[in-house]
């Protein structure tokens, strides 16, 4: 899709699910044996783009929905062959369209986030699956859920576009799972705690991208150098252990580097290696903790100022607000299979009308004033209501009266964010100096 306004809603869902092309694909990887009842682009329309509710998704409802929506009838056990691994591919293919469309509309960053290609908040959800796939899914509570996956992505923070995705067990380490390469130079990633990885970090900054996170209990560095100096008397906190400097310390805001441990694993004729490596660490008091909240960083003081870190680290909720909409509107939840490959497809289905909604949202705030927003969640009930009736003429061939297509600027008024006081971070990072309330 094209970076400029999209004119229509129609036109909208026509470039991002089109039929003849869902056709070809789904000839070319098998998922279409021979001419058949059922239409693979009907298939896909219905069951992944257009099915999603409140809490977990029901094959049932999806076989309902042929019924209803499509007028195809089909057995119980007949509509259960066709969710194969080829349809599964012919997901991966749709999922993957709405990726690379995401990440050639890169929005212009302004404030004080100018300068970045990208901002990308990471982090990973929990899913569980029944506990026959355990050998598939290893959960980590055994109690509660023997078996459980974990979808780890990458989210457009400002925007919360899905730009990568990789599904896991429950038990794989977050920060083994997503790679950084030289794609992500002047990139900046918000990392979620279960990312703290000093060898992640120096990964990201390696290739000459940059991350901000939480420092956890885990990282006890030592203080190499000061960014910010006070005046008269001052604690010195060079060459001692970061906790202790901070014990008893006043300061509202602290910016040294520190000294973290690297290791790189042997990689071909490359031995593995074992290094330490400065990283910016801001402490910012908590008034109602009494605790410094503590920050990691690689962009510099001159860049960025310790406010700005916190400021721009609330960010990552962003990703938060992704999976609720995805939980809560979207089916990303509990999984009614016990074959794994339909339980991969139903993940990647619900990302996928994720994915659609999150875009549709961009080209609907475009026809908002800039001081207002849209709000995600009222906006995923009011886009899932808009586009059933469009869906259902794009598969049967019908055409909708004129005054029953929804527009985008109607739809952005309908889910605009009341709360006009209280600009979302997403808005205030992304404002120049002066600019903001």
């Amino acid at each position: 899709m094209a970076a400029n306004m999209i004119p229509t809603v129609e036109a909208f869902l026509k470039s991002v699910v089109p039929v003849e092309e869902i056709r070809a694909q789904a000839r070319s990887l098998g998922v279409v044996q021979r001419r058949r009842t059922v239409d693979a682009a009907t298939l896909l329309t219905v069951v992944v783009v257009m099915v999603c509710g409140r809490g977990g998704q029901s094959l049932a409802a999806m076989r309902r929905a042929m019924a209803l929506k499509a007028g195809v009838s089909l057995a119980r056990s007949s509509f259960w062959d066709r969710l194969t691994p080829a349809f599964e591919k012919l997901v991966d293919w749709l999922l993957e369209r709405l990726r690379a469309a995401s990440e050639e509309s890169r929005p212009t960053y302004s404030g004080v986030l100018r300068g970045f290609l990208d901002v990308v908040a990471v982090d990973s959800t929990v899913i569980k699956v029944h506990d026959s796939l355990s050998s598939t899914w290893k959960g980590t509570r055994k109690s509660s859920a023997e078996a459980a996956l974990k979808v780890h992505t990458f989210v457009r923070a400002v925007t919360g576009e899905l730009l990568k995705s990789r599904i896991t067990a429950e038990s794989y380490a977050d920060c083994k799972a997503l790679g950084v390469g030289h794609w992500a130079k002047n990139t900046l990633f918000l990392f979620d705690r279960g990312y703290s990885s000093a060898s992640l970090w120096w990964r990201a900054h390696r290739v000459g991208g940059f991350f901000v996170t939480r420092l956890t209990a885990t990282y006890t560095p030592t203080v190499l150098a000061v960014n910010r100096l006070h005046r008269g008397r001052a604690r010195g906190l060079a060459g001692r252990p970061l906790r202790e400097a901070l014990h008893g310390l006043t300061r509202s805001v602290v910016d040294v580097n520190c000294g973290f441990n690297v290791q790189v694993r042997a990689y071909g004729k490359e031995r593995g290696r074992c290094f330490k490596h400065p990283f910016r660490v801001i402490g910012v008091w908590d008034p109602n903790k009494k605790a410094y909240s503590l920050y990691v960083t690689n962009v510099p003081p001159e860049r960025m100022s310790p406010a700005q870190v916190a400021e721009v680290y609330r960010l990552r909720w962003e990703v938060e607000t992704y999976y609720k909409t995805g939980k809560s509107g979207l089916g990303l939840d509990e999984l009614p299979s016990r074959q794994p490959h339909i339980v991969r497809t139903l993940v990647k289905a619900a990302l996928v009308r994720a994915s659609l909604a999150m875009q549709a949202k961009c080209e609907a705030e475009r026809n908002l004033p800039s001081h207002q927003w849209i709000q995600p969640m009222q906006w995923v009930q009011v886009w899932r209501v808009a586009i059933e009736p469009l869906l259902q003429a794009l598969v049967t061939g019908t055409r909708i009266a004129l005054e029953q297509r929804p527009t985008w600027a109607s739809l952005a008024t309908l889910a605009r964010d009341p709360n006009v006081k209280r600009p979302p971070t997403r808005w205030r990072a992304m404002q120049e100096p002066g600019l903001q309330n």
